[in-house]
């Protein structure tokens, strides 16, 4: 029985401890503004204040903030007819910005194809179509201070990036004729006639705050520590602190739109930098680090790194990279000095047969990633199946070569093959070329095991070592893209959309105006089909849900394939090193972002 007269004890109730989640960085980010934020350091912290606009998953744009991705069947995308006159501007047939005038080559109202493009003369106007897009955003969004996301911050945005051309989003601001406000959700991105492309999300510009920054000037938003270290979004987290040097931390946002789905899982998390792989592992180990960018451990061996799991001391997920590594021919050289070695396909064809890819993979990487056959991976939608693929195969690659006039006078391929009747070559020439690599230490291993599958075909590679910014500096000063090179080893970035305009003729460096693009095009081998270049521009230039789209470019992959200006080697991958009870990492080949779904990130027996 209880006495009246004492006081009961007080019940006392646990207050459960903020959940933390750490991350450690390989750098400091310079800035978080959205339109200088392009380290991959700052890239992460920002996957945490914004979600989206949109995510990439399995090669599929998946809206986050948008209520879907606009299409021509439901109407939000279509195509309006305008009159162009001569002196106005347009995107013409190859995808450059013009003014109409006698030869300029365009594509008139209802053609997507190379096949019906125009040659202009004359003086009258013609008909030209201009793409229009509708992006609708999810309703009650709201940025994390709580006050309402809406199509006027994507408008905001728009004016800030044109505000500050060239400096953001140049081609895109070039090929934007408007972007209006609509209603409150709903926004309008209407292109230069003649624009068309397969990016169709990438039309939409990301809020920014215009209720908080709209006060700034345009130049302000870049030096302002507003917006360059404690940026307004509408993600998982929101920052509340930054240490220089040290960390950034961020808390759950409560405005989260996410919030009901018990997102994000954690309260505080915390950015931490680091020096060196080093000091990430070690971090990771003492459990400082939850997580490690891929790009703070990227010096680690990975037969360690595989020990440590194997111990249960860590979680290591291969991640795939969207870039490929490849050898480039010089086929069309601008040095007259230098034979042609690789004018004909069969003799970049042979090679590609002498070089044992799979066990270079296997020697180089234990196999963790996969060769390269072709500038997208197999498990792209648009990877043509059909195209020729060049399996290891040394006593094909030896009848290629004598069938090009590349003979084995000595009958010992350990000596290098001479010419026969090798057009612009006279005989006796041997079959020595020099091979352009960069000195770290994957690519001088890789170049390595070329020479040596080459050397077995009688194909002596003289390997030159110089730093990458040198050799692939613009041309006519850097040599492969001045065009006076034979072979040279390095890797291209890959994206959605199959980077198929990398071969085309028009991309060819060299003196302007014989060459359109000056020394900035990229087609360093001089590599040239016209066949290949309709195909090419036939898959650009049409959206994803035109039947022409992903035929066209299954045609620009097996001309290519067949022509064999450069051979992919093999694809580039990451290591995501977590604690070993981390979950809810996604890894995926057509994103090079590792955070890109932090809010669904968790650890320890909260893991589903």
């Amino acid at each position: 029985m209880i006495n009246p007269t004492e006081t009961p004890s007080p019940v006392l109730v646990e207050t459960p401890l903020p959940r933390q989640l750490s991350i450690c960085l390989s750098k400091e980010p310079k800035s978080l503004f959205l339109y200088d934020a392009v380290s991959p350091a700052a890239r992460s912290v920002l996957a945490a204040i914004y979600d989206g606009p949109y995510d990439r998953q399995d090669f599929q744009i998946q809206p986050v903030i948008l209520d879907k991705l606009p299409t021509l069947k439901d109407g939000d995308m279509l195509f309006e007819p305008k009159m162009v006159s001569p002196g106005e501007s347009l995107v013409d047939a190859y995808g450059d910005l013009n003014t109409l005038d006698d030869g300029v080559v365009y594509r008139p109202s209802g053609c997507f194809e190379q096949s019906c493009v125009l040659t202009y003369t004359g003086d009258q106007p013609v008909q030209i179509d201009e793409w229009v897009i509708r992006f609708h955003l999810k309703s009650g969004l709201l940025w994390a201070n709580g006050n309402p996301l809406k199509a006027d911050d994507s408008v905001y945005s728009y004016e800030v990036a044109a505000a500050l051309y060239p400096a953001a989003l140049p081609t895109l601001i070039q090929r934007t004729q408007s972007y209006k406000q609509l209603d409150e959700l709903t926004v309008e991105w209407r292109g230069v006639p003649g624009y068309l492309d397969a990016d169709i999300a990438g039309k939409f510009f990301s809020p920014l705050p215009r209720l908080v920054w709209g006060m700034l000037k345009a130049e302000e938003l870049r030096t302002a520590e507003l917006t360059t270290r404690q940026p307004l979004g509408w993600g998982s987290y929101q920052i509340v602190e930054w240490v220089t040097g040290d960390h950034i931390t961020l808390q759950k946002n409560p405005n989260y739109f996410r919030a009901s789905e018990g997102l994000p899982a954690f309260d505080i998390l915390t950015f931490r930098f680091v020096m060196n792989s080093s000091d990430a592992l070690d971090a990771l180990l003492a459990g400082e680090c939850d997580l490690v960018d891929p790009n703070a451990v990227q010096d680690e061996p990975l037969a360690r790194l595989a020990e440590l799991q194997q111990q249960g001391k860590l979680s290591a997920i291969q991640q795939p990279d969207t870039a490929w590594e490849q050898i480039l021919f010089g086929i069309d050289l601008l040095d007259d000095q230098s034979p042609r070695f690789f004018a004909s396909k069969d003799v970049r064809q042979a090679i590609a047969l002498c070089i044992d890819r799979q066990s270079l993979v296997e020697q180089l990487f234990s196999g963790q990633t996969d060769v390269a056959q072709a500038y997208i991976p197999a498990a792209n939608p648009l990877f043509d199946t059909q195209a020729v693929q060049y399996a290891y195969d040394p006593a094909k690659a030896q009848e290629l070569l004598q069938k090009a006039g590349w003979v084995d006078q000595d009958d010992n391929p350990q000596t290098p093959r001479t010419s026969q009747s090798v057009a612009g070559l006279p005989d006796g020439v041997a079959l020595e070329v020099n091979y352009l690599v960069s000195p770290d230490e994957e690519r001088q291993a890789a170049a390595g095991l070329v020479q040596a599958s080459l050397a077995g075909c009688g194909i002596r590679v003289n390997l030159q070592t110089q730093d990458a910014q040198q050799y692939l500096a613009p041309g006519p000063e850097g040599p492969v893209f001045g065009r006076r090179f034979e072979m040279a080893q390095f890797a291209w970035p890959a994206v959605m959309e199959p980077p198929c305009y990398l071969y085309t003729g028009a991309e060819i460096p060299g003196p302007y105006p014989e060459y359109s693009k000056g020394w900035g095009g990229v087609n360093a081998s001089g590599y040239t089909n016209p066949d290949y270049d309709q195909a090419c521009r036939n898959g650009m230039f049409t959206l994803p849900e035109m039947t022409t789209h992903a035929q066209a470019y299954h045609q620009a992959q097996a001309i290519l394939a067949d022509d064999l200006p450069a051979i992919p080697l093999y694809w580039h991958f990451k290591i995501i090193l977590t604690r070993p009870d981390f979950c809810g990492v996604k890894v995926d080949a057509s994103t090079s972002e590792t955070l890109w779904d932090i809010e669904v990130f968790n650890y320890g027996g909260d893991c589903q």
